[in-house]
């Protein structure tokens, strides 16, 4: 695969893309597993009138109602003639984080220390998959 070919039926554009650097899912170790969910599509930089021709091009390849249960997200970032596609799946995780408790003003030193006390926080981050 060296190249990817966009027509519009009957009278629309028609748009060729080179291909480089394509690196498919399952050559990558640890990717997460697709679901049939529909992605999000992210669009970077598609500012000027040509380039938002070309975002309603690629918009059209997708559903334009995503499914944000699936957690998927479709990026292209367009920079300097040069469109980058990047497909993840982010996870939502759960970390506990053990924070020490904060004293009353005015404690001594020698009660501070007998008085450790720390509480657990639940911190919730995104990451990639």
């Amino acid at each position: 695969v060296n190249g990817l070919l966009l027509v519009h039926l009957p009278g629309g554009p028609t748009a060729r893309f080179r291909l480089s650097s394509l690196v498919l899912g399952k050559d990558i170790l640890g990717h997460g597993r697709a679901t049939p969910h529909k992605p999000e599509m992210v669009l970077n930089n598609f500012g000027t009138r040509l380039g938002r021709r070309v975002g309603r091009m690629f918009a059209s390849l997708f559903a334009q109602d995503p499914s944000f249960r699936g957690r998927r997200v479709v990026a292209f970032h367009n920079q300097r003639d040069f469109i980058f596609v990047r497909h993840h799946r982010y996870v939502f995780e759960e970390k506990e984080k053990r924070v020490a408790a904060e004293l009353a003003p005015g404690t001594a030193p020698a009660a501070a220390k007998s008085a450790k006390k720390t509480r657990v926080e639940k911190v919730v981050g995104a990451r990639l998959q």
